[in-house]
């Protein structure tokens, strides 16, 4: 496990990525998704997790906070994994509603 909360890999894609593309991406890593739609200017309450949770913006931007650690910007087709136990929110940062690909890993 990581000494770091995250781990995080950017879209380096001029073109961006669209749903049904980011489901299929993340079904070939093995895991099943489920589409979390958060409103434009939200922010969720904080969460942990005891698995590792993969997190994929489809639309929208999004800031996650790690209480101690900082925040980081997510834009769509970044892929986004929290460890376990790690206390997070998320904050839509943008004027659109934001859709979420959410997925767990087995440890």
């Amino acid at each position: 496990m990581s000494p770091k909360p995250f781990e995080i890999m950017r879209w380096e894609s001029p073109k961006q990525p669209d749903q049904e593309f980011l489901g299929r991406m993340l079904q070939r890593e093995g895991l099943q998704s489920e589409s979390i739609e958060l409103a434009a200017r939200s922010q969720t309450p904080e969460m942990k997790f005891d698995r590792i949770v993969v997190m994929v913006p489809a639309l929208g931007q999004l800031q996650v906070s790690f209480p101690g650690y900082g925040a980081i910007e997510l834009d769509p087709g970044d892929i986004l994994e929290i460890n376990p136990g790690v206390l997070h929110d998320i904050i839509v940062t943008g004027s659109q509603p934001a859709i979420i690909l959410q997925a767990f890993k087995n440890q």
